[in-house]
Formats: structure tokens, sequence, C-alpha cells
């Protein structure tokens, strides 16, 4: 499912997800000096409260978007009292509490929730509907598909992602080599350990667009078995928000559901960056 397709089931059935708040839909889409607000409601007080919805894992950058648009509001509707929710998929503690702190409420809804919102009042899912030929390598989704969550393969032979992820770190510096143009900051990250027990090991956040970034070779040291050393290529910084080193999601696991058989890791093994699609990522969000 896409961003749209949460918006639009909340926009239209708000007491599904904030049961008793008396949510009444002022506006989908709500244009001001630019900028769209995902939705516009009034609750049963009286209040305006602003509604961004992100898919996914969200991450930090979302509440500077409902601050923006908290301040634009204000500034055109100086006496009214404004409340700020933010809605994803996946809400990390790690976030929650911050974000909580200074006053944006945090909604978790999973993407079961929607797929049973949307059979219950007949909504039909925007899918992908594009036939895909027959290719020897991967393809980047349709832009329609807002692809946003990226593979990085780890060859245990080269790097020990494992032994990384026992010790609990939190940050590493990821070579790209594909997708260098569509790969962005706000991203979301699996990293993928490939051979014995391959799988999706950690979910992150890419920190930066790709740009070259110089390592540190006494960090790198520590878990390289062979991994190139140079230092000035392309990379990405990627932050943990969820280790999996003690429960990760199995390539076997993975053959066996239909929407995620055809990653692209598993049918185009050997390069290092692929693309998640919408339809893989609401199947492997649901295993987490």
């Amino acid at each position: 499912m896409l961003e749209k397709d949460i918006e639009n089931l909340i926009a239209s059935h708000p007491d599904e997800i904030f049961p008793g708040e008396g949510f009444n839909l002022i506006k989908q889409q709500y244009t001001i000096k630019g900028k769209r607000i995902d939705i516009l409601f009034e609750d049963k007080l009286g209040r305006k409260v602003i509604v961004e919805v992100k898919r996914g894992i969200l991450g930090m950058k979302a509440s500077g978007q409902v601050l923006q648009y908290f301040g634009l509001l204000k500034e055109k509707f100086q006496d009214e009292f404004f409340e700020l929710i933010l809605v994803a998929n996946v809400v990390p503690e790690i976030h929650k509490k911050p974000l909580e702190f200074i006053g944006i409420t945090c909604v978790e809804v999973g993407t079961k929730k929607i797929q049973d919102l949307a059979k219950k009042y007949d909504y039909t899912l925007i899918e992908d509907t594009r036939k895909k030929g027959t290719t020897t390598s991967p393809e980047l989704p349709e832009k329609d598909e807002e692809v946003s969550v990226w593979i990085f393969q780890a060859n245990p032979k080269k790097w020990d992602i494992e032994e990384a992820l026992r010790k609990n770190i939190k940050e590493f510096e990821w070579r790209v080599t594909a997708y260098k143009s569509d790969i962005e900051k706000g991203h979301l990250g699996i990293i993928w350990k490939s051979g014995k027990d391959a799988g999706i090991y950690a979910i992150t956040r890419i920190e930066c667009n790709p740009r070259i970034i110089t390592l540190d070779p006494d960090e790198e040291d520590k878990f390289n078995r062979g991994l190139s050393q140079e230092k000035d290529l392309l990379r990405v910084e990627l932050t943990v928000l969820k280790n999996m080193i003690n429960k990760p999601i199995l390539k076997s696991d993975l053959l066996e559901i239909e929407e995620t058989k055809d990653l692209s890791i598993i049918k185009f093994a050997n390069a290092t960056n692929f693309p998640v699609t919408d339809r893989q990522w609401r199947a492997i969000a649901e295993l987490l």
C-alpha cells in the first residue's frame, strides 16, 4: 500500500483510528503557502487537528514537517488551538518519547489494520499494476510506487555484520553501488546478510543522500574480513532502528510468501543495493 491508502482510509473513517475523539474532516490535502497537509480535522471540542501520515517506520524527519504545518496554520489562524499527530505503520519507542515530549502525538497503525479497514469499507488499495517482463538485472519500480525502502547486502565473507549487530553497533556507513539518484535521506534501509542463514538482520534509517564518505579505519577493521579498503567511496550513513540479530527474517521464510519470494536480492544476489516495492515492504512489515 502507499501512504495515500493510509491517508484516504484515515480521512474517511477517523473513528476507526481515533475512537471517541469525534474527528470531523475539514479537508484532505489542505494547502497553505504551497505546502500540503495530509489531513486536517476538527475534534469534538472545536480544536483543529493536523495529521501527517508516513508509510513504514516513523522517523524524526516527519516532526519537522508537522511543525512547519503548525507554524503556517498558527500564523493564519492565531486564535485557533491545534493538535499535532503523526501516524505510521511502525512507531519506534526511541522516536515516540521525544516527539510526544514536544507535543506531537504518535499513533501506530499496522499494515494489517489498514488492510482490514480496506476490506471492511470495500476500499481498493493502490497497487502496482505494471506488468514486468523478463529481465536479467533489478529494475526500479514505477515512480508512483514511491520506493523508499532499500536493501543493503552484507557478505559475511568480507564483513562480519552478525558480530557488529551482537555488539549493538547503532551506526553504519554503507557503500552505494546502484540507485544513487533514488536513495534519499529519510528512506529505510534493510540490512541483508548473504550466505548461510541469509535474510534480514536489521532495519535502519538512511541519514544522508549518497555521498563520498571517508571511513574510519579503526572502526571498519574491527569487523573486516577482506572488504575493500578503499576509503573515499559513495556511501550512506545508516542508523539501526530495529536490531534483529536474535530473530532475523530468513530468506527461507521469505521464499514461502507470495509477495516476497520475488525480492530483487533473491533474484539477483550479486549486487549490493536493491529496491523494495510497496507490496514487498507491506509483507515484510507484517513479520517485524
